[in-house]
């Protein structure tokens, strides 16, 4: 600034009119300077420490305001982008470089835990960030430093276990301490090539250190580690002799460098604070040495040392080099250790729930604090998983591996099932893979008539009446885990195979077997229907849940399909006329790819059971009428082919379940169906089987056995001109081939059933109709002729010897009613 305008001359004379001043500005020009501002920014920000940017950054700033200030010389604007002067963008190139040092870092620190991506394992670096408390226990360390005088080193040790937050205490005790009074050195003693060399790197970080603060002592710091390793080189004199040339006229031993090293360090007065974290990652020999610096070799005036490792190595590293040393030796080194500040019990848990808030839904973190962290973590008699975590970093281990769980799974299974299996992994991976590919060790399954009430549950075995995990009495046996492990192994399976209202969670829980494996499998199989998918046709509607339907049967998932519409509990009026409006859709596809006997007929008629008025109570404020309503339109809205909603009226007439419609309704129904679907499809096999269900079912005594009856059938008088009329329009193979009657020990004893017999006027009805009809085939019409005549001789009451010859020959299955 003195000399600012012979400054200005020179660099007019030099630099500016003989070459900046014939810049040509063009398009092109100002292009390859956009291009080379943008190079040196990433060349500056990727190769330079950031101290020279920050002075490069300093210095710029300072001389582009100073120029701007004075009237010498004018600044070109940009052809290209004329609003901005070539010499801002060259200022630009020098400034940007340090701003991206300060800015980049800490933002992606804020990405890596508010996104969805991995978490870094980084020590605290602010008073702000500590979360477990520890910056008063820092304040005072560092308070205390400040105030001690101390005419050789001072060591402290920084005691905790492996991943308990050494670090970032350390970084707490920078916090506080004043950088004017201090300097701050951080040796890495694990980054030097071997024992040999660990000495000659702090020495010479050291030496680089103090060079600002006192040049003479950072070279008789290096003259004095080189007399140590009776090393020297040209280079190094010549660091040496840079800041005192008295080295170059007379010798010194190191223990005279050492004391003038102590005089110069006492007259700075500073106090030089190293830092030597992960002491406990060194070979028991690095171990030693470094202790020899502390203790002997740079035991200087005003240096303290914080040392951060766990004890019972550093102990063991000593042991192991010299078995004749206590305990003492190192207290004769550190003269104050400081157990690591131990952390509130739910700390972990507070870190835990920041981190999952930044990737789960809200409903999520609601499930996370209703059922896992009350009934989990917090449970002292029951599912206690206070011990997972030992440390932050099993936090950030384990947060890393459930973010790739969730994302392939969050929409896909039950939450709480997927967090805690995951915890499960995380402490104890080979039990994890034990569960799936030796499930029988743990679970078996509740078995039931209907698919979808079948669930896992935990094999126990009783002690005085208490029911145990067996695997926690396999585990004890195999001896490969302590109590406390079996004991937290047992609390999390007990969490996630636990039956307590069951009913009324997620049906996509790892209980059911339909979901078990995808909570491993990490994915869907082909065997496998989509929660996602599920859920957000659930939400569309019947139309909706229909189109999902019809997928599912394109893929072959109506099994799947039919459990989980199954599992749904509705909680009001629309949700369960909704549910039944999808089972009966589900239920017209189910049977014409699975047959008509396939479907789950009685979980259905127990849904519609309204015994006790407990459906219209249920769902609608005890109107029955409603409810009845509702039944005949779900029976007249049925749709082709007519079977599955005949064969429910079957079985609610012949399991006399009530369902608040009157029985001649029911009758109609069942005929309507029966000639709907004739009309059609003509008298198939599965018309046949409609027809045989619409019949009247009752019971007289039997005779001659006082407290016995015998179960008879008719068919509804309703049903007779149906049949008629169609045997004499249709093929009637199927019709007949049901009317035959055997006897299951001899397949040669036959029969027509009399039930079938009593809906014609006289048995030669039923003949006259199967002779007059053309549609039916000759040799099938004669076979059937013949073994009518041989019943006929029996008088339709007795058995008849015949043995067909055709398709009319009965199945096994034939006569199952």
């Amino acid at each position: 600034m003195f000399f600012i305008g012979p400054v200005n001359q020179v660099l007019n004379r030099l630099l500016v009119k003989p070459l900046i001043s014939e810049f040509a500005n063009t398009p092109l020009n100002d292009s390859v300077l956009i291009f080379l501002s943008a190079f040196a920014i990433v060349w500056l920000y990727m190769f330079s420490e950031k101290a020279f940017l920050r002075k490069l950054a300093i210095f710029t700033a300072f001389f582009y305001i100073l120029q701007l200030n004075q009237q010498v010389w004018y600044f070109q604007h940009m052809c290209l982008i004329p609003i901005v002067r070539e010499w801002d963008l060259v200022v630009a190139a020098l400034i940007i470089p340090y701003i991206f040092t300060v800015t980049i870092k800490r933002s992606a620190q804020k990405t890596a835990i508010n996104g969805n991506g991995f978490i870094e394992d980084l020590a605290i670096e602010s008073v702000e960030q500590d979360i477990f408390n520890r910056k008063e226990v820092a304040r005072e360390i560092a308070h205390r430093i400040s105030i001690t005088t101390n005419s050789k080193s001072f060591a402290i040790g920084i005691l905790g276990e492996y991943g308990s937050g050494k670090t970032s205490f350390i970084n707490l005790i920078k916090c506080y301490l004043d950088k004017t009074k201090v300097e701050m050195v951080d040796f890495n003693p694990w980054s030097a090539d071997g024992t040999p060399n660990i000495q000659k790197d702090f020495f010479d970080l050291l030496a680089s250190r103090l060079y600002v603060l006192n040049p003479e002592a950072s070279g008789m710091i290096v003259n004095y580690s080189r007399r140590l390793s009776r090393v020297d080189s040209s280079a190094e004199k010549l660091i040496r002799q840079i800041g005192f040339a008295s080295s170059l006229f007379k010798s010194r031993s190191y223990t005279d460098d050492y004391e003038r090293i102590n005089q110069l360090l006492k007259k700075s007065g500073k106090k030089i604070i190293v830092t030597i974290d992960d002491l406990d990652r060194l070979y028991k020999e690095e171990v030693m040495e470094v202790l020899r610096l502390i203790r002997n070799t740079a035991s200087f005036t005003n240096i303290f040392y914080i040392v951060a490792y766990e004890r019972s190595y550093i102990q063991e590293s000593i042991k192991s080099m010299n078995a004749n040393v206590g305990s003492s030796y190192l207290d004769k080194i550190i003269q104050l250790e400081i157990p690591l500040p131990k952390r509130e019990r739910e700390d972990l848990l507070h870190v835990l729930e920041s981190l999952l808030e930044c990737f789960i839904t809200s409903v999520h973190l609601e499930a996370y604090r209703t059922h896992i962290l009350e009934t989990g973590f917090r449970n002292q008699f029951n599912f206690t998983f206070e011990t997972i975590f030992r440390q932050s970093r099993d936090v950030i281990k384990f947060i890393n591996n459930f973010k790739i769980a969730y994302q392939l799974l969050g929409n896909e299974v039950m939450f709480e099932n997927l967090f805690v299996l995951e915890l499960l992994k995380f402490r104890f991976p080979l039990i994890y893979d034990r569960l799936f590919e030796q499930r029988d060790d743990f679970i078996r399954l509740k078995s039931s008539r209907s698919f979808h009430e079948e669930f896992y549950e935990l094999r126990t075995y009783s002690v005085e009446k208490e029911n145990l995990p067996l695997i926690g009495r396999t585990l004890r046996d195999e001896k490969n885990y302590n109590e406390a492990e079996i004991i937290l192994v047992c609390g999390l399976l007990g969490n996630l195979f636990f039956m307590f209202n069951r009913s009324a969670r997620a049906k996509n829980a790892i209980i059911y077997p339909m979901f078990f494996e995808r909570y491993f499998r990490y994915r869907l199989s082909g065997k496998d229907i989509s929660e996602r998918q599920f859920q957000q046709a659930w939400q569309e509607g019947i139309l909706g849940m229909k189109a999902f339907i019809e997928q599912c049967m394109e893929n072959k998932l109506l099994n799947e399909i039919s459990t989980r519409i199954f599992q749904e509990k509705p909680k009001s009026q629309e949700a369960f006329e909704f549910k039944m409006e999808a089972l009966f859709y589900l239920g017209t596809k189910y049977i014409i790819e699975k047959g008509t006997r396939s479907f789950d007929y009685e979980a259905i008629t127990n849904l519609l059971y309204n015994y006790n008025h407990h459906v219209d109570n249920l769902y609608y404020k005890k109107d029955e009428n409603a409810y009845r309503l509702f039944v005949e339109r779900l029976f007249e809205n049925a749709e082709s082919p007519y079977v599955f909603p005949a064969e429910i009226v079957y079985q609610v007439k012949h399991n006399k379940i009530e369902i608040s419609v009157p029985t001649s309704m029911l009758v109609n129904f069942q005929v309507r169906y029966f000639a709907a679907h004739i009309a059609e499809k003509g008298l198939t096999k599965d018309a046949v089987w409609m027809f045989w269900g619409i019949r009247d079912e009752y019971t007289e005594p039997a005779p001659g056995q006082p407290g016995y009856v015998t179960k008879h059938f008719k068919f509804e008088p309703q049903v007779v001109p149906v049949v008629k009329t169609a045997l004499a329009k249709y093929d009637p193979f199927e019709f007949l081939k049901l009317s035959v009657k055997y006897d299951i020990r001899e397949r040669t004893l036959v029969a027509i059933y009399p039930e079938l017999l009593n809906i014609f006027d006289t048995p030669e009805e039923l003949r006259n109709l199967v002779a007059v009809n053309t549609k039916i085939n000759p040799e099938i019409k004669a076979d059937y002729l013949a073994f009518f005549d041989a019943c006929k001789e029996k008088a339709f009451v007795n058995w008849a010897q015949y043995e067909f010859k055709t398709a009319l020959k009965p199945d096994k299955s034939d006569n199952d009613d």
